[in-house]
């Protein structure tokens, strides 16, 4: 099974730790997708990421091959339970189409369910999406986006 990450799943030793067995099989683009912060989280107690829809926007990340037991780890940190309704998990999976060296790729992504109000990402979570993208080699152009960001 394949998984897009585009927020802090980025970052290797974040998935180290969430998902031992995962491999890393390069950069990706999903196109038509910005990158916002829709929600905060309970546990970094910041906002946290998402993507929404924005034509003409893209969406960097990373594409993971993934097992079972990393999915469901992923499931269980993302809060999202397939048995429970759309509204009541944090994020929901869904499959996805991004570009990996020219070609369409299907993948798992999370997208947060939105919450009223302003989310802002602290400097440390967003610290954690910028190094993701850093050694993960995603093109300067975006990680300089990602640095303009503003952080509470």
């Amino acid at each position: 099974m394949l998984y897009f990450a585009y927020g802090s799943n980025m970052s290797r030793a974040q998935m180290r730790e969430r998902c031992p067995s995962h491999e890393c099989l390069g950069s990706a683009v999903l196109k038509d997708y910005a990158l916002c912060f829709p929600r905060s989280s309970p546990v970094r107690l910041c906002g946290v990421a998402g993507i929404i829809e924005r034509p003409g926007a893209e969406v960097w990340g990373v594409v993971y091959r993934m097992h079972d037991e990393d999915i469901a780890a992923l499931d269980r940190r993302e809060g999202y339970d397939p048995s429970k309704p759309f509204h009541e998990n944090r994020y929901n999976r869904q499959t996805i189409r991004v570009l990996m060296d020219g070609r369409s790729v299907g993948c798992l992504t999370y997208f947060a369910r939105p919450e009223p109000g302003e989310h802002v990402p602290s400097a440390e979570y967003l610290g954690t999406i910028i190094e993701g993208a850093r050694e993960n080699g995603l093109p300067p152009e975006y990680q300089a986006a990602l640095k303009r960001i503003a952080t509470d």
